[in-house]
């Protein structure tokens, strides 16, 4: 009985101390800047000894960028990457906004083996135009935000152990920030020319058939629409009497870069009724 016993606690003890090697194997994310508002967010291994390739099944984090300012999914891991946008007054932060990017693989991607140390990117995305203020970050799990909003959270499933299962587990620590290295970036220390129009106002807004818009001293030259994934909907290369047909537009949510004729912008939300 009691040669039983022993055998049962050495194998929770053996099971205990296996557990917590594995706990040190993860990855957390980094934000990686390509130049020209590119920026790549990409996983860093934490350090292992493992030689075994991770597979990825499924991913997500959430990008905040400036108040206004609308970025574009130019790759990702499987090519599948979905941006879903979100308005920061919504959640009482009017000077941000964020997509939250997530991806689910129809076949799981490898990873070189966390002992390589490498860093891989995952998702690339390109800033639909060029803020002179405020940050482009990684939300951090551990960030009030997150905290209050789980969906915000970023995560990871992967399998990462060499046991012949395809299982895959959460692999980025949902209770820490989940960040590791350069997680943001600040655009007021970029050699960035102010080129915002300072001074607009719109209406009405909500709006139906046409928009009107008011710009001290400034001619208005060009205006164009993208959806909030980023995606741009239309161009209007002549704005005449500073009013803007929106008649075709679909009813939604939608921001609006408007440039004048000295290269000025200023970029603001339009709902269409």
């Amino acid at each position: 009985m009691n040669k039983i016993i022993l055998s049962r606690l050495l194998i929770l003890v053996l099971c205990f101390f296996s557990g917590e090697s594995n706990a040190q194997d993860g990855y957390t994310y980094t934000l990686v800047d390509n130049g020209n508002f590119n920026y790549s967010v990409s996983v860093v291994p934490n350090a292992s000894a493992s030689n075994f390739a991770t597979s990825v099944q499924s991913y997500g984090f959430t990008i905040i960028l400036p108040n206004g300012i609308t970025a574009t999914v130019t790759s990702s891991l499987g090519n599948g990457a979905a941006a879903t946008f979100f308005d920061g007054t919504n959640v009482g932060q009017p000077t941000i906004d964020g997509y939250l990017i997530t991806e689910t693989l129809g076949s799981p991607i490898g990873l070189p083996a966390p002992s390589s140390g490498i860093v891989s990117p995952i998702v690339t995305i390109q800033l639909n135009s060029t803020p002179t203020t405020g940050t482009i970050s990684i939300l951090a799990n551990d960030s009030a935000l997150a905290s209050a909003i789980t969906p915000l959270k970023c995560f990871m499933s992967a399998d990462m152990i060499d046991d012949g299962m395809a299982l895959f587990p959460p692999v980025v620590d949902a209770m820490a920030s989940g960040l590791s290295g350069t997680v943001s970036y600040e655009f007021d220390t970029l050699s960035v020319p102010t080129t915002s129009i300072s001074e607009l106002s719109v209406y009405p807004n909500p709006a139906q058939d046409e928009v009107r818009i008011l710009a001290s001293n400034l001619i208005l030259d060009r205006a164009e629409v993208y959806s909030v994934t980023g995606q741009r909907v239309m161009v209007i290369e002549d704005i005449l009497d500073n009013r803007l047909d929106t008649s075709q537009l679909k009813s939604a949510v939608y921001l609006v870069k408007i440039y004048s004729d000295t290269g000025a912008n200023k970029t603001f939300k339009l709902i269409k009724e």
